[in-house]
């Protein structure tokens, strides 16, 4: 009997890696860029965008953002983690011209087949923003010291920062600056689009439109003149929380 169930354990543990690999399957690499534009134009530091409907010059100097948990979503509801977390700089310092950066980030073994959408944590998901950037390695995305707000405890998720003319008069008389973070302004969007992963297909492009981070679900402006930075209060989050909802209509995946 003894030899009976020694035979048995033999054959399961044959069979074990046999079935794992099979369950695996082909991978492939798979690159996901990151773009940002204003009105579906490439965004451009210091160049005037008429913004609403008065037109008032608006120039952007800064756009920076954490995102978390990138996943494609399969058919069936399950998912494939790319990446946990990512910081993303369209405005890199001492960059070589005033166009925004298109960071591209080449994910290995990504497991070949079809999926059917996008998902994205914006900002740094509740359990690494619990941490600060002395728990990383410097050089993890969330090491960056610049990047964390130690009176909120709290990560800054995304930067915007520009100036605009309020009068329209030739002087930049407002200075734009949206640093928005904490936990409860962290938003998590999914986008429903066929992705195809396969050796020698490409892979997709995801855009941040700016316009629409500023523009309301009803299809208005939202008041930059009254509401030109977020507030240093950790209990007022008013701005942060419109900015970080527009996320989901500035955002499109394609491929």
């Amino acid at each position: 009997m003894k030899k009976l169930t020694f035979f048995f354990a033999l054959l399961a543990l044959a069979f074990l890696p046999a079935c794992h690999e099979h369950d695996e399957g082909p991978t492939a690499d798979f690159t996901v860029t990151f773009k940002s534009n204003f009105a579906g134009e490439q965004l451009t530091k210091y160049k005037n965008y008429p913004y609403g409907l008065a037109g008032i010059p608006l120039q952007f100097t800064r756009f920076s953002t954490y995102l978390s948990d990138i996943e494609l979503i399969k058919a069936d509801g399950s998912s494939h983690r790319l990446a946990e977390i990512e910081y993303v700089d369209f405005t890199p310092e001492n960059a070589s011209t005033d166009l925004s950066a298109t960071p591209a980030i080449t994910y290995k073994n990504v497991p070949e087949g079809e999926y059917t959408g996008l998902r994205i944590g914006y900002g740094v998901k509740p359990s690494l923003n619990a941490k600060d950037p002395a728990d990383f390695d410097n050089n993890h995305p969330l090491a960056k010291e610049i990047e964390y707000w130690s009176g909120w405890n709290s990560y800054i998720f995304t930067k915007i920062e520009g100036k605009a003319d309020s009068e329209n008069n030739g002087s930049l008389d407002i200075s734009l600056l949206y640093h928005c973070g904490s936990d409860a302004v962290y938003k998590v969007y999914a986008f429903a689009t066929p992705i195809h992963v396969h050796a020698g297909e490409p892979g997709i492009a995801v855009n941040f439109d700016l316009e629409k981070i500023f523009t309301m679900d009803d299809g208005s402006y939202y008041d930059i003149v009254t509401n030109f930075y977020t507030s240093n209060n950790p209990n007022d989050i008013i701005v942060a929380q419109v900015l970080m909802h527009n996320f989901e209509k500035a955002t499109t995946v394609v491929q």
